[in-house]
C-alpha cells in the first residue's frame, strides 16, 4: 500500500527520520464558505431574525392569551366536575337520613319489610344507587333492595338469570331461632313478586362489616371507601347512616351502596380536546373513575380488584401526578413525552369527609395548535420574501466574489504543484489587487525551490504542509501471500485484456476477504497479492483473522471457479501462505517515493509457505506460529517440519483445513475432522519412527482422501527409512529446494 505521506511508530525498535519542526494549520484545510455564501448567509441570518423575532413576540403575546384562557376553561371544568360528583353523592346521603329516620319511627314495620316499596322508589328516582339496604344492631336481621338493568344475565344468589319481568330483586336475611336464612325475591316494578330463591351458604352478618364498625364508632354519617361491587362489577361507594331510636340507643343503621359509572359517562362526555382526559383519584392515587369505565376495575381470573393510577400505563397521568405530588399547586404545567400539558387537581368538598381529587389533563397544543399554524403560515410567507430577497443579493455577490473564485483555483493549482504562467485577475477591490501580486511572487518563489529539491517533494510539502517521512517499527504480524498456480500457462492461453479483468475480479475478492478481517492489502504482486494484520491498526487475534480470510478467500474463489465454469472461462486455483512472526512495518523508501509495507525474514517465509503448497498439493500453508496463535479455533493436519529454501532452522507447518468456530460456511464438516485426525496420528507416528504404524495411518489417509499426496510422500519416506534408518540425531527437518 503505497502513501505519500503517513504517521510513523516510533515506539520499538527499528528506524526513524526525525522529522522537521512545520508549523502547524491554525484551521483545517477545505473548511469555510465561499465569499458569496457568506455575503448571502449574513444577509439571510440577519433578516430571518428579524422576522423570527416578530413571530416569536407575536407568537408569545398569543399563546399567553390563550393559555390564560386554556387555564380559566380547566377552572370552570374542574368546578363543573366537582359539582356533578357532589350532585351524585348529596341525594343519596339525604336518602339515607330520611330512611334512617322513618326506621326510627317504627322499627318492627321496617324490620318486617315495610319500608321495600319505598326503596324501589328510591332506586327507579336515583339511578346512581346500586342497592339500599337496612342492618339491625340486635340480631344481624338484614333487608335490602336492588334494582335489575335490563339485559342483565347473571344476578341473585345463585348467579342466575332473573325473572324476565322481574325490575327489582329484595333480599332479607334472618338469624331467628338460631338458623340462618337467605331469601332473595323478584318482584316487577308494582312489587309482583314473580320468583325467589333462597342460599344459605354466605352467613352473611352486617354488624361484622367495616361500614357497620364505623357507624357504631361514629354515629353519623360514614362514606366507605371503593370497592368493586361482586353483583354487577362494576367499582362505588356506600353511605351509611344509624338508625338511633328515640331513647338514644343504636336500632341498625341504613347505607346504599353507590355506582361511580355515573361519574364516568360524566367524564367521558367532558370536551378536554382531542388528548384531554379527566378522572377521579383518592388520596392513595387510586382510581375512582376513569372516562372508559372498564379501566377502573382489573379482573385477574375470577379476581376483582381496583386500579391505581400508575397501573394505567398512560404517561399523561403519571407525570401529573408526579408533578403534582413534588408540587401540591392546583394548577400544573409539566411535560410528558416532550409535549407540554396543563392539570388541575380539584378536592373534594370536606363535608364527604373523602380526599377526593378531581385531575383534569389537557395537551397545550389543542388549545394553542391553531396559533402555532398560523405561526408556520407567518414564517413560510417570510421564508417565500428571503429567498426572493437572497436570489437577488446572490446576484449581487457574484459581481464581487468572482475575482476571488478565480484566486481559489489558481492557489489549488499552486498545490497541485502547477507553476506555469503568471495569475491574471482583475478587480475594484485594493484587497483583492494585492493578493493577486502576492501569489504571484510565491509562485516564483516555489519555481525557484523546485530547482533544488525533488518536486514530488516540493508537491508533498506544499499540499499537507507536513513533511514526508521515513521510519518503521518491529511488531508482531501475521503475513499472507497469494498465488495463482500455473500462472503462466494461463497467461499464454488468454488474450491480455480478458486475462487482466479476470485476474482483477480475482484479485477484488482477495482483496474484500482480507479487508473484511481488518487485514491491510500491502501490494499485488503480479496475480499476488501481499498482505497483514497487525498494522497500522493494533489486532490482538491477528493471527486468526488472517485464519478466517484466508479460508474466506478460498470460499469466495471457489463460487467464482463455479460461476466460470459456466462461462466458458478458466478457473483459477490459488495457494496460500501464513506466517506469524515479528517484522519491520513503516513507511519505507526514499524521499522520493515511499510505501506502507512491512520486511523482514517473517515475511520471506510466508511467501516460501505459499511455494510449499505445490509440494504437499495443499491450498492454505500455515506455520506453527500461525497454529498457536490461532488456537483451537481453527482446524489443522501437520504438513512436514520443514527449512524453506534461504533457511537452516526447521519450522512445523500445517495444512489449514476449516474453523471450529465462526462463519457457517467455513466450519469443519465430520469428515474433514476425521482426515486431520488421521493425518496427525499419523504424523506423530512418523517424527517417533514407527515407520510401520506411520504407513497403516497414512493408508487409512490415502483411503480417505484419494487426491490428497500427502500419505504418498510420508510412505515413501518411511518405506527409505526401513531400508536406510535416519541417524539417531534425526530432526525430521526437511529442506525445501524450491519456492
Amino acid at each position: 500500500m503505497t502513501e505519500t505521506a503517513a504517521t510513523t511508530d516510533t515506539g520499538g525498535p527499528g528506524f526513524s527520520a526525525t522529522p522537521p519542526q512545520v508549523e502547524r494549520r491554525r484551521y483545517p484545510r477545505g473548511q469555510g464558505l465561499t465569499l458569496q455564501v457568506n455575503i448571502v448567509t449574513a444577509f439571510a441570518t440577519l433578516l430571518t431574525l428579524t422576522i423570527l423575532a416578530l413571530v416569536v413576540f407575536a407568537y408569545q403575546k398569543n399563546s399567553r392569551s390563550v393559555l390564560d384562557l386554556m387555564e380559566r376553561f380547566v377552572g370552570r371544568v374542574a368546578v363543573s366536575g366537582i359539582s356533578s360528583t357532589v350532585d351524585l353523592l348529596e341525594p343519596v346521603a339525604t336518602h339515607v337520613k330520611a330512611t334512617a329516620d322513618l326506621a326510627a319511627m317504627d322499627e318492627a314495620k321496617a324490620r318486617d319489610g315495610a319500608l321495600f316499596p319505598y326503596f324501589r322508589s328510591i332506586l327507579e328516582n336515583t339511578p346512581q344507587l346500586q342497592s339500599i339496604y337496612l342492618a339491625f344492631d340486635s340480631d344481624g336481621r338484614f333487608l335490602q333492595a336492588f334494582p335489575i338493568p335490563p339485559g342483565t344475565e347473571h344476578f341473585g344468589a345463585n348467579d342466575r338469570p332473573p325473572p324476565p319481568e322481574a325490575r327489582f330483586a329484595q333480599r332479607v336475611i334472618d338469624r331467628k331461632n338460631g338458623a340462618y336464612s337467605d331469601v332473595w325475591t323478584y318482584v316487577t316494578r308494582d312489587g309482583i313478586e314473580v320468583g325467589r330463591e333462597t342460599s344459605d351458604n354466605l352467613n352473611y352478618d352486617p354488624r361484622s362489616r367495616s361500614w357497620y364498625k364505623d357507624i357504631v364508632a361514629t354515629r353519623a354519617l360514614v362514606w366507605t371507601d371503593l370497592v368493586v361491587y361482586t353483583s354487577n362489577r362494576q367499582p362505588g361507594i356506600a353511605a351509611a347512616y344509624p338508625i338511633i331510636a328515640a331513647d338514644g340507643h343504636l336500632i341498625g343503621a341504613v347505607a346504599a351502596n353507590i355506582a361511580t359509572r355515573q361519574l364516568s359517562d360524566f367524564l367521558a362526555g367532558l370536551d378536554l380536546g382531542q388528548s384531554g382526559i379527566a378522572l377521579i383519584i383518592d388520596e392513595t392515587e387510586q382510581i375512582i373513575a376513569h372516562p372508559d369505565a372498564s379501566k377502573a376495575v382489573r379482573q385477574d381470573g375470577l379476581k376483582l380488584s381496583l386500579v391505581k393510577a400508575d397501573e394505567l400505563k398512560d404517561a399523561r397521568i403519571s407525570d401529573a401526578i408526579d408533578a403534582h405530588r413534588a408540587s401540591p399547586a392546583k394548577l400544573i404545567r409539566f411535560e410528558s413525552s416532550t409535549r407540554r400539558h396543563l392539570a388541575s387537581f380539584t378536592g373534594l368538598p370536606e363535608v364527604f369527609g373523602k380526599k377526593w381529587l378531581l385531575a383534569i389533563i389537557v395537551l397545550e397544543d389543542d388549545f394553542v395548535g391553531t396559533l402555532k399554524e398560523n405561526t408556520r403560515d407567518i414564517i413560510g410567507l417570510g421564508g417565500v420574501l428571503m429567498a426572493f430577497g437572497m436570489i437577488s443579493l446572490a446576484i449581487l455577490s457574484t459581481w464581487i466574489s468572482r475575482p476571488l473564485r478565480h484566486l481559489c483555483r489558481e492557489i489549488q493549482k499552486i498545490q497541485k504543484f502547477d507553476l506555469g504562467g503568471p495569475i491574471i485577475a482583475r478587480s475594484k477591490v485594493l484587497e483583492v489587487n494585492e493578493l493577486v501580486h502576492s501569489l504571484n511572487m510565491m509562485k516564483r518563489a516555489l519555481r525557484t525551490f523546485g530547482m533544488f529539491v525533488p518536486q514530488e517533494l516540493v508537491r508533498e510539502l506544499v499540499a499537507s504542509g507536513r513533511p514526508i517521512e521515513l521510519g518503521g517499527t518491529d511488531r508482531p504480524l501475521t503475513v499472507m501471500f497469494t498465488d495463482i498456480a500455473d500462472f503462466t500457462s494461463l497467461s499464454e492461453r488468454m488474450e491480455a485484456g480478458a486475462l487482466l479483468v479476470h485476474v482483477s475480479r480475482h484479485l477484488a475478492a482477495i482483496s474484500e476477504c482480507v479487508m473484511a478481517e481488518d487485514g491491510t492489502v500491502d501490494k499485488y504482486i503480479g496475480d499476488a497479492v501481499m498482505s497483514f494484520w497487525g498494522a497500522p491498526k493494533p489486532c490482538p487475534d491477528h493471527a486468526l483473522r488472517a485464519c478466517t480470510a484466508a479460508l474466506m478467500a478460498q470460499y469466495v474463489q471457489a463460487r467464482m471457479n463455479e460461476e466460470w465454469a459456466t462461462e466458458g472461462l478458466p478457473i483459477l486455483v490459488v495457494r496460500i501462505g501464513l506466517h506469524t512472526a515479528n517484522v519491520i512495518v513503516g513507511n519505507i523508501g526514499s524521499t522520493q517515493r515511499m510505501s506502507y509495507t512491512a520486511v523482514g525474514d517473517g515475511v520471506n517465509v510466508a511467501s516460501r509457505l505459499e511455494g510449499v503448497n505445490k509440494v504437499y498439493g495443499t491450498r492454505i500453508c500455515i506455520s506453527d506460529t500461525v497454529a498457536k496463535a490461532a488456537g483451537d479455533s481453527i482446524l489443522t493436519r501437520p504438513l512436514d517440519v520443514v527449512a524453506v529454501k534461504g533457511r537452516l532452522a526447521g519450522e512445523k507447518i500445517h495444512e489449514l483445513v476449516a474453523l471450529r468456530r465462526g462463519a457457517p460456511e467455513l466450519l469443519a464438516t465430520p469428515e474433514q475432522a476425521e482426515h486431520c485426525r488421521l493425518t496427525e496420528a499419523a504424523f506423530a507416528a512418523y517424527q517417533a519412527r514407527r515407520w510401520q504404524e506411520a504407513m497403516a495411518i497414512y493408508g487409512q489417509v490415502a483411503a480417505l482422501a484419494p487426491a490428497d499426496k500427502i500419505p504418498k510422500i510420508f510412505i515413501e519416506r518411511c518405506r527409505h527409512y526401513l531400508v536406510e534408518p535416519p541417524p539417531d540425531d534425526w530432526s525430521g527437518i526437511h529442506a525445501m529446494t524450491s519456492k
